[in-house]
Order: C-alpha cells, then structure tokens, then sequence
C-alpha cells in the first residue's frame, strides 16, 4: 500500500514538473523508467510491422525477418534505447555530483581563508640569520 502512495506522490511530481515553465525541478530521472517502457512498446510494434510488411513481399522474405532479422531488430533497438537512456541517466549524475562537490569546494575555500587570516606568516624561503658567524 505504501508503495502505491509512493507512486501516485511520484506521478504528481512529475506531472508538476512537465508543467514547470522555470525549469526548477529535474523529472527527466523520473521519466526514464516511462520512456524505457515507451520505447520498448515503439520498437515490438515497428519489429510486428517490419515483419508484417516482409511477408507481404514474399513468404521467404517474412520467414526470414520472423525468425532471424525481427528479433535481432528488436533487440538492436532496445540496447540502443537502454544505452542512450544510462548516457543520460550518468549525465545527470555527473552534474549532481559536481553540483555538490562545488558546494564542499565553496565551504574549504572559506575555511582556508579563515585559517590564513588566523596564522601568522611563514617564510620558508629565507634562512634565519646567524648573528654568531
């Protein structure tokens, strides 16, 4: 049951998002899983078609495409429909990742400056003066 409200609060989300003329909030991650879905529907109906059209050319010719090209067509399609679909699912990893990696950099830059402000200044490059010598 809790899954349920889980993907009817999703389902509106996401229908608030298609609706977001501001571009505030990212659903393209929550799309994937529909457009997968979509896309493997797509790709059996134009496998079925391509088939269809094959055995009104020649017995043979479907023959050939029902056993052997249909099913590596579909498969081609589906690959290519779940490697664009990771491509971008990484893309938008990426640029989370980097979102939140400028925050931490934001956050030790302002804590080197307070910790240089802090210390005294170290010169490393003279050497000390022996007044003995």
């Amino acid at each position: 049951m809790k899954r349920l409200h889980e993907m009817r609060t999703d389902g509106g989300s996401l229908l608030a998002g298609l609706f977001d003329r501001q571009f505030t909030t990212v659903i393209t991650t929550q799309m994937v899983p529909t457009i997968y879905t979509l896309g493997q529907l797509l790709s059996g109906i134009a496998t079925v078609y391509v088939i269809f059209w094959a055995f009104q050319q020649s017995l043979i010719s479907g023959a050939v495409w029902l056993c052997l090209l249909g099913p590596a067509m579909f498969l081609a399609l589906i690959v290519t429909i779940r490697v664009l679909l990771e491509f971008v699912l990484t893309v938008f990893r990426i640029a989370f990742f980097l979102e939140a990696l400028g925050g931490q950099i934001e956050t030790i830059a302002s804590q080197a400056e307070e910790i240089h402000e802090d210390l005294p200044r170290i010169r490393f490059w003279r050497r000390p003066r022996d007044n003995g010598r």
